[in-house]
């Protein structure tokens, strides 16, 4: 089905609170581990497989994708989340969450495991891939399947025989942050395909794991009363919308 998306949605964070509570808490802990006095707390980032899977800390998992340890990938991430604040707006502050929760738990699993059985298989590639990435792509790559396949191209030109839309910036943004190393790469393979499972409703994840209602209730009294923008003036509405086509 094909909808329109409002005119307001290329200006900020009006009803994306879930987007904005997301970009503040990555920027925040990214940039905590990057200055100066606290940078010693990068050494938590970086969970080897075998600390979880063999040894069962958990918690090291957990730890590992709460931040990067690249400046260059606070960047982009940080532009890529205020892009794909429109799914939010589109498809309801809950729904998207209870998507993030779901491909992040995919995707942070199928690394965990992709690294191990890399580093078992090919021990010779264990120094290249050293431990898991560090950071949360989980919760950025599952977007760009939607990305993919539910926003359109737009006008376009060409650029010595390479074709450039209006969505080439946006792509170019995710090659930069998966061109960190091996691992980025990972990560971001890891996270499209979660995205994947979820857009075509692999064991019907879609109706089947949500975050309850009660908790989506307490959020919205809460964390995004705080948070919360306002709605654009109308001076700051662009000329012409963003059309979106399918379903989340």
């Amino acid at each position: 089905m094909a909808t329109v998306l409002s005119q307001y949605s290329a200006t900020g964070f009006h009803r994306a609170t879930v987007s904005k509570a997301l970009l503040g808490g990555i920027f925040l802990s990214s940039t905590a581990v990057n200055v100066p006095w606290s940078s010693h707390l990068q050494k938590y980032l970086f969970c080897d497989s075998s600390d979880v899977i063999l040894r069962g800390q958990v918690w090291k998992l957990l730890v590992s994708r709460l931040a990067f340890p690249n400046a260059k990938e606070i960047f982009c991430v940080a532009i890529l989340i205020y892009y794909f604040r429109i799914f939010e707006r589109r498809f309801g502050s809950q729904k998207f969450a209870s998507f993030l929760l779901i491909t992040s738990t995919i995707s942070t699993i199928m690394e965990l495991f992709t690294v191990h059985a890399v580093k078992t298989v090919l021990p010779d590639l264990s120094d290249k891939i050293g431990s898991l990435p560090p950071g949360p792509y989980s919760l950025v790559f599952p977007l760009f399947v939607y990305f993919w396949y539910d926003v359109p191209k737009g006008a376009g030109t060409h650029l010595v025989g390479i074709p450039i839309t209006a969505k080439t910036f946006t792509y170019l943004l995710g090659f930069q942050v998966v061109g960190t190393s091996v691992n980025s790469a990972i990560g971001a393979f890891c996270g499209i395909m979660a995205g994947l499972l979820y857009k075509f409703d692999v064991l019907g994840m879609k109706s089947k794991f949500k975050i309850p209602k009660s908790l989506g209730d307490l959020f919205s009294a809460t964390v995004a009363k705080l948070i919360e923008s306002s709605p654009p003036s109308a001076s700051s509405i662009p000329v012409g919308s963003l059309e979106f086509v399918g379903e989340f």
